[in-house]
């Protein structure tokens, strides 16, 4: 498996649009600090529904769902993206 070399930015997760919630993800170099960071920056306990090495999917105790999804990309290496609904 080949790890990204450092990011070169402190990760934020960055708002996207969507219809009903809006979506806040960024990438990371392991799932680890995948989970962490939406633990954090959600101040909410994870519900992991979902329990895989290549992805892991729940519910934030304030009802919305997360995940982190382990992707591959030839300019950037192996990462993980890491995504939660807000309102």
């Amino acid at each position: 498996m080949k790890l990204l070399p450092l990011l070169a930015f402190t990760p934020a997760l960055i708002a996207t649009g969507c219809i009903a919630d809006d979506v806040m993800r960024a990438e990371f170099r392991t799932l680890a600090e995948c989970l962490a960071s939406i633990e954090r920056s959600t101040s909410s306990t994870l519900t992991i529904i979902r329990d895989k090495p290549e992805i892991v999917t729940g519910n934030l105790s304030n009802g919305k769902t997360f995940a982190c999804e382990l992707k591959e990309s030839g300019t950037k290496g192996t990462y993980y993206e890491g995504w939660y609904m807000v309102d």
